[in-house]
């Protein structure tokens, strides 16, 4: 500290903040130290040995915000070299801070079915499916929200199913598949040659940015999760997943969804309601009707069965046999 003689009074300083910690008086020339010290301000000084800039301080806090720097100096009147501003951008912070931003909202839009196609590949699963199946491939119609389904044994299958499935819809609906829209792998990179020649435009995701098929990841997460809830309430082991996971996939496609105004992907992409007498319970026990593939007349006409689920290209349910691990059609 040190003292400061004034004719009338002294104080005395820190000597490094310069703050005053104490007045006292002079009586006839005689300054007099008070008996009992009473801080001449109950405000907070922080005691520090070597002044610095404001920048020194931000880093002294570990690179907090400018505004609570700048607080801090202020509350606890910190001692500065300058009144010079911190800068609003650290390097070191734009590299070790960083954060992904924000997605924006999708500029794509689609007017008719098939103007734009979501597809993505599921896997693998830590279980083989019964089919053999560890992966599957999903195609989801921008405009009208119904999905596809398939699944597949190799990943690679991509390259196959995709022109069985520009056969169909095309053919089916009499219109033709404009966009693609699908993850930056190696799979759907390799059709891009077929997508050129045949006039389809291919979208992608910038690579680690799975975010951006935000349409079929938030599918994805769907028909997981409604696939194994399906095989928890009818007791099945995982093998069973790809039947759960296609049950899942149908069901959605019946369902009403606000983003269709309370219609369903399949009403509004065939144009009629759908059949809910039609459904059964996934995994239940079933009797389908076998006299036709008796081979005489002893035999009984039905056996146990479980339904695991619906025939896509027959009006029919899909019935198996655990035993003979066989499948029928009903």
């Amino acid at each position: 500290m040190f003292v400061e003689f004034h004719p009338f009074y002294f104080l005395v300083n820190d000597t490094i903040t310069e703050a005053i910690l104490l007045r006292g008086a002079c009586d006839d020339g005689i300054y007099t130290f008070p008996t009992s010290v009473v801080p001449i301000s109950s405000k907070k000084v922080a005691n520090v040995h070597v002044r610095t800039s404001f920048d020194g301080w931000y880093k002294r806090l570990g690179h907090p915000s400018t505004k609570i720097v700048h607080s801090l100096v202020k509350s606890f009147s910190l001692p500065i070299t300058s009144n010079q501003k911190l800068l609003s951008l650290c390097h070191l912070c734009s590299i070790n801070k960083a954060h992904q931003q924000p997605f924006c909202v999708t500029s794509l839009k689609s007017y008719a079915p098939l103007d734009i196609i979501y597809t993505d590949v599921w896997g693998p699963a830590s279980y083989i499916g019964l089919d053999g199946s560890r992966y599957y491939l999903i195609f989801v119609d921008h405009y009208t929200k119904y999905t596809w389904f398939y699944p597949m044994v190799i990943k690679s299958g991509v390259s196959t199913i995709f022109p069985l499935f520009k056969k169909v819809v095309e053919n089916h609906f009499q219109k033709t598949i404009k966009t693609l829209y699908s993850g930056n792998g190696r799979d759907f990179i390799a059709l891009k040659s077929y997508l050129s020649f045949h006039g389809i435009s291919h979208y992608t995701t910038a690579p680690h940015t799975p975010e951006q098929n935000g349409v079929s990841e938030r599918r994805h997460h769907h028909l997981v999760e409604t696939g194994l809830t399906l095989l928890h309430d009818a007791n099945l082991d995982f093998s069973y997943w790809p039947y759960a996971f296609q049950t899942a996939s149908y069901l959605t496609n019946q369902q009403p969804t606000p983003l269709l105004h309370g219609k369903s992907p399949m009403e509004v992409l065939f144009g009629q309601p759908p059949n809910y007498l039609k459904l059964k319970k996934f995994g239940c026990i079933c009797y389908p009707f076998t006299r036709p593939y008796n081979s005489n007349k002893m035999q009984p006409k039905s056996q146990t069965f479980i339904f695991l689920g619906y025939s896509l290209t027959q009006n029919s349910y899909k019935c198996f046999e655990p035993t003979t691990k066989k499948f029928f059609t009903s």
